[in-house]
């Protein structure tokens, strides 16, 4: 699951109205938002962030492909925090957009910051039924009929409600989350020559966590992972990135866990100027794929705008009896 298998085992899926699997994405360190509403506010400021991704690249001229772009703030005054976030998904001839408004009540405690996030928005799904090729094809005057009552013949679109939801935990040193997306079971129903056919978004469950390290005044090591399941399969991400000099980022991350799992080990490269952040990272895969496809590339960036904090000034007062 998550992004590893092959476009041609995701067309035949149609015939049994299979699940949609959620984006795979390898800067999860850098782009919380993308997998937890409850990070919404968790910076004091405006937070914006954009991230587009390339996945086995040369497997196909569509294979997989995704961008993603969040904008999300604290509102201080009601102890919250509010974001948009829009993914827009394409594999082969399938696009699949996420929108989503992002609430996330935030609290304040001694040993941190706590978030709980829901997102609620919609799912704009379609499958250009024209594009694909299937054995019991007939042509008449350019046109295509699959004679397959799970395919479109023409590009066909469907649309479903979606909430997700979130809590995250967060100070200065370290980050940890859960969320669950899907929650409502997702149903996108697509028309086809003869009836129509079910995209469904299955629950999947998102458990992510770093640590900061600071191993000298100009040195920091931060460790982290992310684990993602739909509770029938499950992959895990495990890396480590290096901050240089508090601009210069450098780490590598390890996508599986045992030999059916293994899918791609990554190189991260980024910096730091004044408000904004910009990385890049390579995909090398490890799976089967290695022969038809040149690895995966993601690059994201992202501007953060502090607030500036209120100072309470003092006061002076003369008492006549003391200088």
């Amino acid at each position: 699951m998550f992004r590893i298998f092959p476009l041609f085992v995701f067309i035949g899926a149609y015939t049994i109205a299979c699940s949609q699997t959620e984006p795979q994405f390898t800067q999860y360190m850098y782009n919380r938002y993308l997998f937890n509403p409850a990070y919404a506010g968790s910076y004091d400021g405006i937070d914006a962030s954009f991230l587009y991704r390339a996945q086995y690249v040369n497997l196909s001229d569509r294979a997989i492909s995704t961008e993603g772009f969040n904008v999300n703030l604290p509102i201080a005054k009601i102890s919250s925090g509010v974001g948009v976030t829009v993914i827009n998904d394409m594999i082969g001839f399938q696009r699949s957009t996420y929108v989503s408004l992002d609430y996330n009540y935030r609290k304040n405690f001694k040993w941190g910051k706590m978030g709980i996030g829901l997102a609620a928005g919609i799912i704009q799904t379609s499958l250009d039924g024209s594009q694909l090729r299937t054995t019991g094809d007939t042509y008449t005057g350019g046109d295509v009929n699959h004679n397959d009552p799970s395919l479109p013949n023409t590009l066909q679109n469907g649309i479903a409600p979606d909430i997700s939801f979130g809590i995250y935990f967060n100070t200065d040193k370290y980050f940890a989350g859960a969320s669950i997306s899907h929650i409502d079971l997702s149903s996108a129903r697509i028309k086809t020559a003869t009836g129509s056919v079910d995209l469904n978004f299955a629950r999947n469950l998102f458990i992510a966590g770093g640590y900061d390290f600071r191993l000298s005044s100009k040195l920091s090591i931060m460790p982290s992972t992310i684990i993602k399941t739909d509770l029938k399969q499950v992959q895990v991400d495990v890396g480590g990135t290096l901050t240089i000099i508090d601009n210069i980022l450098t780490g590598i991350t390890f996508r599986g866990y045992n030999k059916s799992t293994i899918d791609a080990l990554s190189l991260v490269f980024g910096f730091k100027y004044k408000g904004f952040q910009l990385v890049y990272s390579y995909d090398a895969n490890l799976w089967y794929l290695t022969n038809f496809n040149s690895g995966s590339h993601e690059i994201s960036l992202n501007y953060r705008y502090g607030f500036k904090k209120k100072e309470t000034r003092g006061f002076l007062y003369h008492n006549p009896r003391f200088d």
